[in-house]
């Protein structure tokens, strides 16, 4: 029998690559290791499905090493699917033979995403929302495991562990009523007030059977599809029931997939996002029970899976319609549209959301256009023309910013006024070699005319209308070029002593001109090179009207130091080398030195170096000769 190639398509978007649940009391955060989520890719890679799957650990497993680790291991998967095997496998700490693997289902289209589920766990770390958001996660579960509930020994607000083996039997204490009410209180309280993008397992209080009546289950689903409707959030059909929790009774499962089914169309019909995931706790677990599921979206009339994709829900096709590639086709065209506008200038992609900026100015005739969806057909496989699809939201190129555009077209405008107003030979030199270099200093923006840029785009009091300012471009001077002559400084009056001159402002920002700034520029290096010269020639006449010593003061100078120096050896009973004055006076004659007498510990060394020299050579000693 030949397996729907749909299940294979199916994104698995619920996984724990950290292994089994433990007891309570005996769980402990365990980091993330880069060969350990490539190994966990690796394993589906090697199945070939699921094709789009995320890892989502719990919160309370959460240490320091894991944003590191997944850096590390997206580092890895972006070489494997480059082809470097060698090097994927050496940044993830595996084999060739299992980079090989990966590179292959990434090749075939295979996509894996890194996120994190975000329960309301008391062992938590109180910075575990920091990792979470240090870890940049594709995409986050917003679920619940723990209800506040009086305990006789833990106190009135006992985090509960409902959905635990260990702790099941406190149904009894609590009520299944009381259990769905304060389940839904505290999912919809986690929906509304913290970040995500999936509700997870929606149906978990009932995972040992405790279901309430039918109409306020539907009451409760009601509620929570709204909720996600706002927020724009998938709600997650978890397959970990059907093959693991319930997997022999029956009537259980029977009531999983009705209330499923019901959840499904009544997630269509309000237009919130669905997700599939297996909830699988190791990698044999991947994409578990799909079938199932595949059953129930069959019966929904659910085509459309959601899949986290850098903060965001992609949309995965399971079955291309005619409908999907109609619309496939015209939001290609309205991407063209886009790219075409952006070219034009009549859109600006850098400008923030809407609901934080100004409106924006466009000429006559041009419209705002949405940002563009492009949807992604996968090839196709071998089978009864079923082919997966997943679609994504792609952007089109950048362009400047308004900011940009208005400081360009201001800049320009001035400057073409700076030079209209020069009327000497020096100061249109050096005004267009101003314009010239600020042109090249912003090569990276887009050079724009006054006559292109907006009406509100106005350049000074003193400027000529905008529209009539000639253009100002740039180019890249040759090397067998000559360099354009510097522009002669001007006379400028001479300020006041000790005031400081104010720096000119630079063109184009409505301040001071082009040949105001070098002519400052040139009197201030005059002023320096003066006040250089001047010290200059006040040090040389010190230095000529400084005294000269005489030969009789250096004659006492050294008689005075040869008096101290005996006084001092008379003191200490030994002879010390006489010092030369730091200044000697000119003679012919210079004065005795006495060398200081050695110290014991010298005159026995050198006794002992004289007795060992006069020893005959043994015959050892010759034979090395």
């Amino acid at each position: 029998m030949n397996e729907d190639p749909r299940i294979a398509a199916l994104p698995d978007s619920h996984g724990h690559a950290k292994g089994e649940h433990k007891a309570f009391a005996e769980e402990r955060p365990i980091p993330y290791t880069a060969r350990m989520l490539f190994l966990w890719f690796f394993h589906a890679c090697r199945r070939g499905s699921p094709r789009f799957m995320m890892v989502a650990d719990h919160i309370n497993y959460l240490t320091f090493e894991d944003p590191a680790a997944v850096n590390l291991v997206r580092r890895a998967l972006k070489l494997a699917q480059a082809g470097d095997l060698y090097g994927a496998a050496e940044t993830a700490g595996v084999d060739v033979g299992h980079a090989a693997v990966v590179s292959e289902g990434l090749r075939r289209g295979m996509r894996y995403s890194i996120g994190a589920e975000v329960d309301n766990d008391p062992r938590s770390r109180p910075d575990a929302q920091n990792i979470v958001d240090a870890m940049r996660p594709d995409g986050m579960i917003r679920s619940v495991h723990f209800l506040p509930v009086p305990h006789p020994q833990f106190g009135e607000h006992w985090m509960w562990p409902f959905d635990n083996p260990e702790f099941k039997d406190h149904f009894d204490v609590v009520g299944v009523e009381r259990t769905w009410e304060l389940y839904v209180a505290t999912l919809l309280e986690a929906i509304e007030k913290l970040p995500g993008h999936i509700v997870g397992h929606v149906y978990v209080p009932a995972v040992f059977g405790h279901w309430p009546s039918d109409e306020i289950l539907e009451d409760y689903e009601d509620r929570i599809l709204a909720a996600c409707a706002e927020r724009n959030m998938a709600v997650e059909v978890n397959s970990r029931y059907f093959y693991r929790h319930n997997s022999g009774d029956e009537e259980q499962l029977a009531r999983f997939r009705r209330a499923n089914v019901r959840l499904l169309r009544k997630a269509k019909e309000r237009g919130v996002a669905i997700a599939v995931g297996s909830d699988a706790h190791s990698p044999k677990d991947q994409g578990n029970g799909f079938e199932q599921v595949l059953a129930l979206l069959d019966e929904a009339d659910v085509n459309e899976i959601a899949f986290p994709v850098n903060g965001r829900l992609a949309r995965v096709a399971l079955r291309v319609t005619e409908e999907i590639l109609r619309e496939a086709a015209a939001e290609r065209e309205a991407a063209a549209v886009a790219v075409a506008a952006r070219a034009r200038g009549d859109v600006d992609a850098d400008d923030e959301a809407d609901e934080k900026q100004e409106p924006l100015i466009l000429p006559e005739g041009a419209t705002t256009t949405p940002e563009p969806i492009a949807v992604e057909v996968a090839a196709p496989a071998e089978n009864d023309g079923v082919v997966p699809a997943v679609a994504r939201a792609a952007g089109a190129r950048k362009r400047p910013s308004r900011a940009k555009l208005k400081a360009t077209g201001v800049a320009t405008a001035e400057a073409s006024t700076t030079a209209e107003a020069s009327t000497t030979a020096e100061a249109s030199a050096a005004a267009e070699s101003a314009e010239v270099s600020a042109a090249q200093d912003k090569a990276s923006a887009v050079v724009v005319t006054v006559q292109d840029a907006p009406d509100s785009l106005s350049a000074s009091a003193t400027s000529p209308p905008a529209r009539e300012a000639p253009a100002v471009t740039s180019r890249r001077r040759p090397k067998d070029e000559p360099r354009r002559p510097a522009a002669p400084a001007r006379e400028s009056v001479e300020p006041a002593k000790g005031a400081t001159p104010k720096r000119p402002a630079v063109p184009g920002r409505g301040k001071a001109p082009v040949a105001a700034r070098a002519a400052t520029a040139a009197e201030t290096l005059r002023s320096k090179t003066a006040k250089k010269a001047a010290d200059t020639a006040t040090a040389s006449r010190t230095a000529k009207a400084a005294p000269e010593r005489s030969p009789s003061r250096a004659k006492e100078t050294v008689a005075s130091a040869a008096s101290k120096t005996a006084k001092r050896s008379s003191a200490t009973k030994r002879v010390a080398a006489t010092k030369s004055p730091s200044k000697k006076a000119p003679s012919s004659k210079k004065a005795p030195v006495r060398k200081a007498p050695l110290k014991k510990t010298a005159v026995k060394k050198a006794a002992a170096k004289r007795s060992v020299a006069k020893k005959p050579a043994t015959k050892k000693s010759k034979s090395r000769r």
